[in-house]
């Protein structure tokens, strides 16, 4: 009876294929179900362990040496010598004074201070028998010295020297009596001087000529001579003398011209 029953129900159309679909359904679900679960399992593996590090091949490389120390250890910040390095500079050779110099091979002296000395003087006059000696006020001391050279002035300057006026810079020296016929002369340079003092107050017989010794003195330093003659001796009372100023000393040079001519 039992057998009876399976065969019929055997016989029953679309069953094994209906089985065979169910298998299928399962075999999917199964499936899904599967891959969500280890799925989920990996990802909840990585929360709990965290991110994995990956290994880094190293390689060793020697560390670069700049041609020039700079002071700094291997490792620290540096810039490269090739792009960014200031040159070195040169080195320049150092003088001092009175070292020898690299360059010329001189020695470098410092300048000496020029020795000097002084000049000073009082100028008077006879006024008559009973006033007796006056100050020649205003009288012309001119001194040159012995080695100066008449090129280095012009005309304009040696006339002005004749009235008494020392141009700068010119190597001559001149100066004026004051009322109490007194005068003097600081910072001479040492060495040999003409001297020439042109009385102010007195006059001389211009029928006589100028002597020779002032001429023979003076002329060779002038280069105007006549025109310097007729400002400076002339008719004025005239007294030329050779001095040495020495270092350190102050010399005293004085004279009285005497009675006026007229």
């Amino acid at each position: 009876m039992a057998d009876a029953k399976t065969a019929k129900a055997a016989k029953k159309p679309g069953f094994f294929k209906e089985l065979l679909t169910f298998l299928l359904v399962v075999a999917i679900i199964l499936g899904i179900a599967s891959g969500a679960i280890f799925y989920l399992s990996g990802k909840n593996l990585d929360d709990l362990l965290g991110a994995r590090p990956v290994a880094k091949k190293e390689t060793n490389h020697p560390a670069p040496v700049s041609p020039v120390s700079t002071g700094q250890e291997a490792g620290t910040n540096q810039q490269s010598n090739a792009a960014t390095d200031v040159a070195m500079p040169a080195a320049y050779p150092v003088e001092t004074q009175g070292q020898q110099s690299n360059a010329i091979g001189q020695v470098e002296q410092p300048a000496l201070p020029t020795q000097k000395g002084s000049l000073k003087g009082t100028i008077t006059w006879q006024y008559n028998d009973f006033v007796g000696t006056k100050p020649d006020v205003n009288a012309r001391i001119l001194l040159i010295r012995t080695d100066f050279d008449k090129n280095t002035i012009t005309d304009v300057e040696e006339g002005v020297f004749a009235i008494g006026l020392a141009p700068k810079n010119s190597g001559l020296f001149a100066v004026k009596a004051n009322g109490y016929g007194n005068y003097e002369i600081g910072n001479l340079p040492i060495g040999e001087y003409h001297v020439l003092v042109v009385s102010e107050q007195t006059t001389r017989n211009i029928d006589l000529p100028v002597d020779e010794y002032p001429i023979t003195k003076l002329k060779p330093y002038i280069q105007k001579w006549d025109a310097f003659l007729s400002m400076s001796l002339m008719d004025k009372k005239y007294q030329v003398s050779t001095i040495t100023i020495e270092e350190g000393q102050t010399l005293d040079l004085s004279h009285d011209f005497g009675n006026t001519y007229f």
